[in-house]
């Protein structure tokens, strides 16, 4: 089965202040084995990323513990490859959302280069 997700980041407390140019990873949250790193894409100007990623892509042996669909989050990353933003404590179970939306605080944008 194929799916696609787009994550929007945005700035915090301005929901219409997107952040473009950003480089945003998506993974497949696992207990037992590594996460399962589904793709990577650059937001475009209304702070969108997609991702297009199938049932082979994230299958393992959480994944026939705990369910057939995975457990999403989103890693912003700068341009020097240091971690900005995580949402993995904050992945639900067993869902594919259409659309994942992530507010960045201002302050963190700015000293990170994204805006």
């Amino acid at each position: 089965m194929d799916y696609e997700t787009k994550v929007k980041l945005y700035i915090d407390g301005a929901p219409a202040e997107w952040v473009a140019c950003a480089i945003v990873c998506l993974y497949d949250r696992d207990r037992i084995s590594r996460d399962d790193r589904l793709g990577m894409d650059i937001t475009d100007v209304y702070g969108e990323a997609t991702f297009r990623f199938s049932a082979d892509d994230l299958l393992d042996v959480d994944d026939r513990i705990g369910g057939q669909l995975p457990e999403l989050y989103i890693q912003v990353v700068d341009s020097n490859g240091d971690c900005v933003l995580t949402t993995r404590a904050t992945a639900e179970r067993n869902t594919v959302p259409n659309l994942i939306r992530v507010a960045i605080d201002r302050d963190l944008a700015v000293e990170h280069g994204l805006i």
